[in-house]
């Protein structure tokens, strides 16, 4: 976001808090639109079926990537509150086996995978099966105070575990939505 676009912002937002009295100001963040398609999509496989499940540990999609924010948000409002919400697509063609998506966020100073993922999700693959799962997390104090900078850095993971016996597993995973609802109003004087 280029300076001039960063102070009109920062201006009109302070009008609109001025004016709003106790009210809020709901923004929505798209943070995909800040990734590659190849970011957003991952295929495996074939993993063949052994006893337990071959492992992948994390496997990085995402490695670091910032995301610039609304500059001065923090100087002109409190973040009250962030909804982050994901849709994942999981296609399974054949075999079956778990996956855990996870995303991470933390502050321009802190690498993203050294702070907790703010969001895990499990994915079931069984063959044949298409599903889109949704993940939501809500009410996070530390996600609120991260949105109050002008730079988040991201990163998401997976971890893949194979069949234990049977067909070789062979899937794909799509983010289709990660997408940030953040809700400010005035500071406290």
């Amino acid at each position: 976001m280029n300076a001039r676009r960063g102070i009109a912002l920062v201006a009109g937002l302070a009008l609109v808090l001025a004016g709003c009295g106790d009210r809020n100001v709901v923004l929505s963040v798209d943070i995909l639109s800040f990734l590659s398609p190849n970011e957003t999509q991952a295929a495996f496989g074939p993993i063949p079926g052994v006893p337990g499940g071959a492992a992948t540990g994390e496997q990085v999609l995402v490695d670091d990537q910032q995301i610039q924010l609304f500059e001065g948000l923090g100087d002109a409002s409190q973040v009250k509150s962030v909804t982050v919400t994901s849709l994942i697509q999981c296609a399974d063609s054949t075999g079956s086996g778990l996956d855990t998506l996870r995303v991470y966020l933390s502050s321009s100073s802190d690498p993203p995978r050294s702070q907790p993922a703010i969001l895990a999700t499990v994915l079931t693959m069984a063959p044949g099966k298409t599903d889109t799962v949704t993940a939501v997390i809500d009410g996070s104090q530390q996600l609120a105070d991260l949105f109050t900078r002008k730079l988040v850095r991201l990163s998401i993971t997976n971890s893949l575990r194979g069949p234990d016996v049977g067909q070789t597993l062979n899937a794909r995973i799509r983010l289709i939505e990660l997408q940030a609802v953040v809700i400010a109003g005035r500071k406290s004087v």
